[in-house]
This record gives structure tokens, sequence and C-alpha cells, in this order.
């Protein structure tokens, strides 16, 4: 009998705070398990916008010192948390707890986690190259249609083959 309720207790404490966390929490959990890979993978373009713009402003004779101020701005603001925070005040605006529990769940699976995995290797040239050899060809096309020499669009489509 001791062993039943210990059993019992057990698993009323496990899963007494799943059950407590608002919807808030939830998209927080799921944002954060989800989207921490898609961040660091946007976290560097984003920079790099940051740094282009930024260059430009200083250089532009039209410039003014607010438009830097800005951009010093959004490049702070942009960080992981405030990135994280973003994506799952949509989610707990937009879904329900169970649905929200529900792609937790799935997250959190193996098949979620392999998900994951496979997902991040899109970011890989060669899963890419299929768009760049259509987008190259069919550049190429058009250049050919109006009389324009390949040469230079050939040399840089090369390496995608």
């Amino acid at each position: 009998m001791r062993h039943w309720i210990l059993a019992i207790a057990f698993t009323v404490t496990a899963i007494g705070p799943v059950a407590a966390q608002t919807t808030r929490e939830l998209a927080y959990q799921l944002a954060e398990t989800s989207m921490d890979d898609s961040f660091k993978s946007l976290k560097p373009v984003l920079d790099g916008a940051f740094d282009n713009l930024q260059r430009n402003a200083a250089s532009s004779a039209k410039s003014d010192r607010s438009l830097e101020i800005f951009i010093e701005e959004m490049k702070n603001a942009f960080n992981r948390e405030n990135f994280i925070k973003a994506i799952a005040e949509v989610w707990a605006r937009d879904m329900t707890r169970e649905e929200l529990q529900q792609a937790l769940e799935f997250t959190n699976s193996p098949v979620g986690k392999k998900f994951r995995v496979v997902s991040q290797s899109m970011k890989e040239p060669r899963n890419l190259m299929p768009i760049f050899l259509d987008a190259c060809s069919r550049a190429r096309a058009r250049a050919l249609n109006v009389g324009m020499n390949t040469a230079g669009l050939d040399a840089a489509c090369s390496q995608f083959r």
C-alpha cells in the first residue's frame, strides 16, 4: 500500500508543474526549445545587415546621427532573449494551451528532436543547391534572351554545380 501511495504522490508531483504552466509559460518553453537554432542562424545575418546599414549611414553625406543611434539600438535589442520572447508572445496569443503542450511534447520527442536536426541541415549549401541552380538557369535564360554576355554569370554559377 505504501508503494502505491508513493507512486501516486510521485506522479502528481511530476505532472503538477506542467499542468500549472500558463499558456505564456508553455509558449516561452516551446520557443526556447525549438527556436534557439533559428536565432543562432539568423543573428549573424542580421548583424551583417545592421553593420552594412551602419557603414552606409556613416558614409552618407545626408546621414544624421539619429539613424546611426537607431541602428546601434536595433543591434542591441536583437538578442536571443528578445527573439524568444517575441516568438513566445505570438504563440501564446495565437495558440491554445493544449496546442502548445502538444507542440512541446512533439519537440521533445525522439521524432521531434530528429526533425529539428534534419531541419537545421537545410542550411547546408548542398541542400540549397537546387534553388541556386534554378536561379542560375533562369538568370542565364533571361540574359541570353536580351543578348547579354553570360560569362560572369556562368563563372559565378559554376560553384553550384
